[in-house]
């Protein structure tokens, strides 16, 4: 599982440790969960929800629920599965191209840093001019 990759833990200048799921979960709104599913999914490979629940042995609802967050925020394409016979209709999940999305998160991570390093420099120069 990819759980190992996202409970990387990195020290912060105050020796505070955090993990990069705190990052996501920052930037994003992700949950650990969404976030296993992710980088399952960046291993370029097309997954039913079926698939994922046993592989990640999580409920139906817990995999459709991230899905649909992965869906949203453009990081994951849903594909309807063409089907013969009546009923809901089934889909099969993936990232089609992953260096593409693991390239919009670190661009995403560097937009997120300039935007606090901005608003820092900003409060800091309020602060600096009124003393």
């Amino acid at each position: 599982m990819s759980y190992q990759a996202i409970a990387k833990r990195l020290r912060l200048p105050t020796g505070r440790e955090v993990a990069l799921l705190d990052g996501l979960k920052f930037c994003y709104d992700l949950s650990e969960t969404d976030a296993v599913i992710l980088f399952e999914l960046l291993r370029g490979k097309e997954y039913t929800v079926d698939s994922l629940t046993d592989l990640l042995n999580l409920s139906k609802a817990t995999i459709n629920r991230g899905l649909t967050k992965l869906v949203e925020l453009g990081f994951v394409e849903r594909i309807r599965e063409k089907r013969s016979q009546v009923g809901r209709p089934r889909y099969r999940y993936s990232i089609s191209n992953p260096k593409r999305i693991v390239s919009r998160i670190m661009k995403d991570f560097e937009q997120c840093s300039e935007a606090f390093k901005n608003a820092l420099r900003e409060a800091f120069r309020e602060l600096v001019s009124k003393t």
